[in-house]
């Protein structure tokens, strides 16, 4: 079993052009509209993701992983591990 990242992020908390950034990418990837567990194929050395987002009163969280994403979430996700990479740095 591979290292494990988590990552909270309140967009409210953010600097104005970064929320914005985040909000365009969950909205370009259609988020609330991907299938929400995909079939996850093995994949040896890749990256499983589970991404929770709330806004307002909706809440959506989907499974996928490197070798299933859909091509419309790859930009989001690259940002979402950007940041949980930068998180661990000291």
């Amino acid at each position: 079993m591979g290292s494990m990242s988590s990552l909270t992020i309140n967009v409210d908390d953010l600097p104005s052009d970064q929320a914005e950034t985040l909000r365009r990418l969950v909205d370009e990837a259609h988020f609330f509209t991907l299938i929400e567990n995909p079939p996850t194929p093995p994949h040896p050395d890749g990256f499983q993701y589970t991404i929770t987002i709330e806004i307002e009163t909706n809440t959506r969280t989907i499974h996928t992983s490197d070798a299933n994403a859909p091509k419309e979430l790859s930009p989001l996700l690259q940002e979402l591990s950007q940041r949980a990479r930068s998180q661990r740095k000291p």
